[in-house]
């Protein structure tokens, strides 16, 4: 009898692990995705795009790993940071006029190289067609520009599954604000807590607990998910199929 509660046990705490693990389908009328490290592993060709930018300056590579930890707040941050700490640099050494110039040029060469190591990660076609099959609308929320976001969701087959897709160079503020998920529910008319954003770093927890709606983190990208925790992620997916497996 001890034994078969201790199995009764480990197996109630296994379904709640789970939930934690998956969007409220029952409840949700709306998920917003990022697009970076959630629905595509973008990180080789943003680090291309980087490190092409620093040979303007003739300055030393940075590994993907470390471009990848600081994606997720716009470009001028992420080349910021890359041409402030290039191995051999002072901090501060680049100014706001080389940053401004670094970002025009981050722009053209990732303009015509958006796609090139960029995929979907696995079954995310098959999360986006199942949220559609339930009747739930699916949006997109990045802090990429517009003209990028769309033709990567293009190349990849999947532009079809979303019915707003925003980008940075619309007039709604850029995560961590909570402005582009509060248009949004507004213009689907979801409530926040039948309204899910679906993200993996910190831009997108703090707008979803600005924005008052459902977070679901994910772990497959910038972020592990003893970082998430930290963050103050509550519910975490470990692989696309987690986010509707209840």
């Amino acid at each position: 009898m001890f034994a078969e509660r201790i199995l009764c046990t480990k197996g109630i705490y296994s379904i709640a692990r789970k939930a934690l693990m998956s969007i409220d389908l029952e409840t949700c009328r709306l998920v917003i995705f990022d697009l970076d490290g959630t629905l595509v592993n973008t990180f080789d060709d943003i680090a291309a795009a980087v490190n092409h930018t620093l040979d303007e300056w003739a300055l030393p590579h940075h590994e993907v790993y470390d471009i990848t930890q600081h994606v997720g707040n716009g470009v001028r941050v992420l080349l910021d940071w890359a041409l402030n700490h290039a191995n051999g640099c002072k901090p501060g050494w680049a100014d706001d006029l080389i940053i401004e110039k670094a970002v025009r040029l981050w722009r053209e060469y990732y303009l015509e190289h958006p796609v090139d190591f960029s995929r979907a990660y696995p079954n995310i076609p098959e999360v986006l067609a199942r949220l559609r099959e339930k009747g739930i609308a699916i949006a997109l929320l990045s802090n990429k520009l517009q003209e990028i976001v769309e033709r990567i969701l293009e190349t990849l087959n999947i532009r079809q599954y979303f019915k707003y897709v925003i980008g940075e160079n619309t007039n709604i503020a850029r995560k961590p604000a909570p402005d582009g998920i509060i248009y949004i529910m507004n213009q689907m008319g979801a409530a926040p807590h039948e309204t899910w954003m679906v993200g993996d770093s910190m831009p997108d927890i703090q707008a979803a607990k600005g924005a008052g709606c459902r977070l679901c983190a994910v772990s497959w990208g910038s972020a592990s998910r003893e970082e998430l925790k930290k963050m103050g992620a509550e519910r975490i997916a470990d692989s696309p199929m987690d986010l509707i497996t209840p």
